[in-house]
């Protein structure tokens, strides 16, 4: 069955019985390998921002932006994936926790704090999708 698993897909299998010590060591190897892959380097670039993800510190056209540690990883969730429709909910799932309770017009209060620090140093590349989310994109870039 291991096999199979790992063959569809699978990053690793416990075969029974299994200690939970070894359980909680594989999921933070595999937590470990799934952020490395993810971030891509530590500095991540987009129309003129950059955002190093080892100093906590974003730059726009050479200038720094002071964020807070929310907005930070907001802005860092949308350079991970430029272009692409981020949901609210998915935007609760990866910046706040997953266990949020809160409402989801959290979101529109940060993206609207992340636009103002970033709209001073250039064009806005937060685009709202009108009742779906959010997403990065070149200013000149067409709806």
């Amino acid at each position: 069955m291991g096999i199979a698993g790992l063959t569809l897909g699978g990053d690793d299998y416990l075969t029974k019985p299994f200690g939970l010590e070894e359980l909680a060591a594989r999921i933070r190897s595999v937590l470990r390998r799934t952020r490395r892959d993810d971030a891509g380097g530590p500095v991540l670039t987009f129309a003129g921002i950059e955002l190093d993800q080892d100093t906590y510190e974003v730059r726009r056209g050479g200038s720094p932006v002071d964020l807070s540690p929310t907005e930070f990883r907001l802005l860092r969730y949308l350079m991970l994936h430029p272009g692409r429709v981020l949901t609210r909910a998915q935007l609760l799932a990866h910046v706040w926790d997953y266990d949020f309770g809160g409402s989801s017009t959290v979101v529109a209060t940060y993206i609207a704090y992340l636009r103002r620090k970033l709209a001073a140093h250039g064009p806005d590349v937060i685009h709202t999708q009108r009742g779906v989310g959010y997403r990065l994109r070149l200013p000149r870039e067409p709806q």
